[in-house]
């Protein structure tokens, strides 16, 4: 059988793998795929509010919980009237990080990082890779009202 425009094996092969290539590269440099959204980069939000009582996770010191009016952060109750708060995108590539662990750890979905309650790093996502501690915000907290100010 006699095909004029048939390609041959060794030519499937190169514009197969060239293709494959090119995709791979342009996905990488995608990020995380989020446009918009929670997990959207940018600065962080300032002037937060929130009724600690509103949130169970709070209830417990050490207990991450992402920060309903706006994930980008999530905080964490230090003790019976402080708190930390500290940006939830990770530092490699701006993923959105995923509260893991018992809500004990951030990881990151994209490379792999992740980060201890307190946005320390405790796993890369390679050695090219760079990874540093988590922002954090400042917070303040009125008993009375049981409300947490955060930014």
């Amino acid at each position: 059988m006699s095909c004029e425009d048939c390609l041959s094996r060794r030519a499937f092969l190169t514009k197969s793998t060239l293709a494959v290539a090119g995709v791979a590269a342009l996905t990488a440099g995608c990020g995380d795929g989020q446009i918009g959204g929670s997990g959207a980069t940018g600065p962080l939000p300032s002037g937060l509010t929130l009724k600690v009582s509103t949130v169970p996770a709070l209830a417990t010191v050490g207990v991450l919980a992402y920060v309903p009016a706006d994930s980008r952060v999530a905080v964490k109750r230090t003790g019976p009237t402080t708190f930390l708060a500290l940006s939830t995108t990770c530092t490699h590539e701006g993923t959105h990080l995923d509260i893991v662990n018992g809500s004990l750890s951030f990881e990151c979905p994209n490379h792999g990082s992740r980060f201890d309650s307190d946005g320390n790093v405790t796993r890369g996502p390679n050695a090219a890779g760079t990874v540093t501690k988590l922002p954090i915000l400042t917070t303040s907290y009125s008993a009375t009202t049981d409300i947490l100010t955060i930014g």
